[in-house]
């Protein structure tokens, strides 16, 4: 390689070592980040009485439709963006898109708006 050159995927005027960062398979097929901070305002909000979180409300429909590999619901400390009576979620195909979930929205019509 040239001096100065910078490799592929490297951050220029980082140095690089060999083998130091290593790629593995996830057993999931994407990743959905869920908001605590904005969950613990709606204190629950979803399921069939309103109680539980997003996020167990899609690991359960997840679960009962057998796909549980398909996706990995995971609660975030805070996204940055609060809207008011929703949660935010960041999906695994549209990672610059945000939803904003209302109370008591469907777990299938958020897996849909995550498909």
């Amino acid at each position: 390689m040239e001096a100065g050159a910078v490799e592929a995927g490297a951050v220029e005027g980082a140095a690089v070592e060999a083998g130091a960062v290593e790629a593995i398979r996830a057993p999931w097929d994407g990743v959905a980040l869920v908001c605590r901070k904005c969950g613990k305002k709606l204190e629950g909000g979803f399921g069939p009485k309103g109680r539980d979180s997003l996020r167990d409300v899609l690991r359960t429909a997840l679960r009962g439709a057998g796909r549980r590999r398909a996706l990995k619901v995971l609660e975030v400390k805070c996204l940055g963006l609060c809207p008011k009576g929703a949660v935010t979620v960041v999906g695994p195909h549209a990672p610059g898109q945000v939803l904003a979930v209302k109370r008591g929205t469907s777990a299938e019509a958020v897996l849909a708006a995550l498909a």
